[in-house]
C-alpha cells in the first residue's frame, strides 16, 4: 500500500513538473524570473519529498537518498551563491550528498563493502573542493587513487580472510606515490607501463589457480587502462576517443557473459558502447551539415543523439526481457522512456534539447500511475 501510495505521489509531481518544463519551453514561462531564494525553496521542499518518500518505504530502501541528499545539495549550494560565496569549494555539497547513500547502504548490509569504493573516493574528491586553490595537481591525483585503495584495505582489516583485497590496495597506494615522482620519460609511456606491471600480477593468480576467476577483472581493466595513454600516440583524437569508450566496456561486457548473474555489467558495458558508437558515426557524418529526412532539413545532432539513447534503450531491453531469471523486471522503465526519448530526437532534431526534460519525465509518470493502477495477478 505504501509503495502504491509513492508511485502516485510521484507519478502526478512528475506529470506536473513535465507541464512545468514543457511550458517554460514553449515560452509561457521564464525560470530567470524566479529569486534565487525561491529556488532554495523549490529545492528544499523536493528534498523534504523525497526523504518523506525513503522513510515511508522503509530505511533499507536506501536509493531514495539519492534524489533527498541531491536536493538538498542544491539547495545548500544555491544558498551560498546568494550569500555571494565563491570558491571551488561551492561543488562540495553535491558531492557529499552523492556519497552519503553509499554509506548508509554499508551501513545497512556490511558484506557490501564495495559500497564504500565510491563512497571513499567521493568524499576525498569532496575534501579536494577545498583544497583546490591551493594544492598542487599531484597530490589532488595521489589523494584520488589512495581513496579507491582505502576500502580495500578496510576490507582486509575487516576479515583477514579477505587476503586478495590487499593487492588493489597495494596498487592504489603505489600510483599515489607514483603520481608525485618526478617524470623522466613521456607520460604516456609510463603510464602504460605502471598498468601493465600492476596488471601481472593477476593474471598470473589466476594462472596458477583458475578456480580464482575474479582475478582476470583487475587484470583486464588495468591492461585497458593502461593500453588508452598510448592510443594518444598513433592515433587521431576522434579515433582514439572511439577506442577508449570501446576498451571501457569490453571488461564489462567479459564479466556479463562469464555469468548472466552477473546482470548488473551489461548497463556499463552498453553504455560505454553506444558512446563508441556515436563517436564512431561522428567520424563519417560533417558536424556542420543536415540531413534531410521527409524533405525536410534534419540536424546532425539530432540523429547523434537518437543512436546514443536507442543504444540505451536497447541495452536496458536486454536486461528487461531477463526479467524472468533475473530481478531486472525494473528495467522497463528506463527503457520505455529512454525509447521515446530516441524517437523525440530523431523527430525534433535541435529542438529535443528544448523538449526532451518535459517529454521524458511524462513518460515516466503516466508509467507509475498505471503501475500503481493496474490489477496485480492474485497471489500463487
Amino acid at each position: 500500500m505504501k509503495t502504491k501510495f509513492v508511485n502516485i505521489f510521484w507519478g502526478i509531481i512528475l506529470i506536473l513538473v513535465s507541464g512545468v518544463l514543457l511550458a517554460q519551453a514553449l515560452g509561457y514561462i521564464d525560470f530567470d524570473t524566479f529569486s534565487q531564494q525561491f529556488w532554495v525553496m523549490a529545492f528544499g521542499i523536493a528534498s523534504a519529498a523525497f526523504f518523506f518518500s525513503y522513510f515511508l518505504n522503509g530505511v533499507r530502501n536506501w536509493g531514495w537518498l539519492f534524489p533527498a541528499c541531491i536536493f538538498a545539495a542544491l539547495a545548500a549550494t544555491t544558498w551560498m551563491v546568494t550569500s555571494d560565496m565563491a570558491g571551488s569549494f561551492l561543488g562540495a555539497p553535491i558531492l557529499a550528498a552523492i556519497a552519503l547513500p553509499f554509506y548508509v547502504g554499508f551501513a545497512l548490509d556490511r558484506k557490501n563493502w564495495g559500497l564504500l569504493i565510491p563512497a571513499f573516493v567521493l568524499t576525498v574528491i569532496t575534501l579536494i573542493t577545498f583544497l583546490a586553490d591551493r594544492v598542487p595537481g599531484e597530490w589532488i591525483g595521489a589523494l584520488v587513487l589512495f581513496s579507491i585503495g582505502l576500502p580495500f584495505l578496510v576490507a582486509f582489516l575487516a576479515d583477514r580472510r579477505r587476503w586478495w583485497a590487499l593487492i588493489p590496495a597495494g596498487i592504489m597506494i603505489v600510483l599515489a606515490v607514483v603520481t608525485l615522482l618526478p617524470v623522466f620519460v613521456s607520460g604516456e609511456w609510463i603510464g602504460a607501463v605502471v598498468m601493465y606491471a600492476i596488471a601481472l600480477p593477476f593474471l598470473v593468480v589466476y594462472l596458477l589457480d583458475r578456480s580464482r576467476r575474479w582475478a582476470l577483472i583487475p587484470a583486464g581493466v588495468l591492461a585497458v587502462v593502461g593500453t588508452i595513454p598510448l592510443f594518444s600516440l598513433f592515433l587521431g583524437e576522434e579515433v582514439t576517443g572511439a577506442a577508449v569508450m570501446f576498451l571501457f566496456s569490453l571488461p564489462f561486457f567479459v564479466v556479463y557473459f562469464w555469468s548472466k548473474d552477473n546482470w548488473w555489467a551489461l548497463i556499463p558495458a552498453g553504455v560505454f558502447a553506444s558512446i563508441g558508437v556515436v563517436v564512431v558515426l561522428s567520424m563519417f557524418v560533417p558536424g556542420e551539415s543536415d540531413l534531410v529526412v521527409a524533405g525536410k532539413p534534419f540536424a546532425i545532432s539530432g540523429l547523434m543523439e537518437a543512436v546514443l539513447f536507442l543504444g540505451f534503450a536497447i541495452t536496458f531491453g536486454i536486461l528487461w526481457l531477463r526479467c524472468k531469471s533475473q530481478p531486472t523486471a525494473w528495467a522497463k522503465y528506463p527503457t520505455v522512456g529512454l525509447l521515446a526519448a530516441a524517437v523525440l530526437a530523431f523527430a525534433f532534431g535541435e529542438k529535443f534539447n528544448d523538449y526532451w526534460p518535459a517529454m521524458v519525465m511524462l513518460v515516466i509518470g503516466v508509467m507509475l500511475l498505471l503501475n500503481a493502477f493496474r490489477k496485480k495477478s492474485p497471489a500463487a
